[in-house]
């Protein structure tokens, strides 16, 4: 009987589970590369704030620009300037 018993046992894990757990794992990884809704709702918000900033940005630098028409190369020279101090 156990001569009968083990072969059996070892077919049904060849054949049987390996093939259930490598396609059970198949399909969780296929299942983690979609994004979820919350990750899409994440990435909407991400860029809704991105865009907001940017906004922001070219608000202050027409205000500045405004303000004083020559500051990107002021800025741009005093950044030279501080970057060849340090090298």
């Amino acid at each position: 009987m156990e001569d009968v018993f083990l072969p059996i046992v070892i077919c049904s894990i060849l054949f049987i589970g390996l093939p259930w757990v490598v396609l059970h794992y198949v399909t969780q990884w296929k299942k983690a590369k979609t994004l979820s809704v919350e990750d899409e709702n994440l990435l909407d918000e991400l860029h809704e704030t991105a865009r907001r900033l940017d906004d922001r940005l070219s608000t202050i630098e027409r205000i500045i620009t405004a303000d004083d028409p020559n500051w990107r190369a002021t800025a741009q020279s005093e950044r030279t300037a501080d970057w060849r101090q340090t090298n």
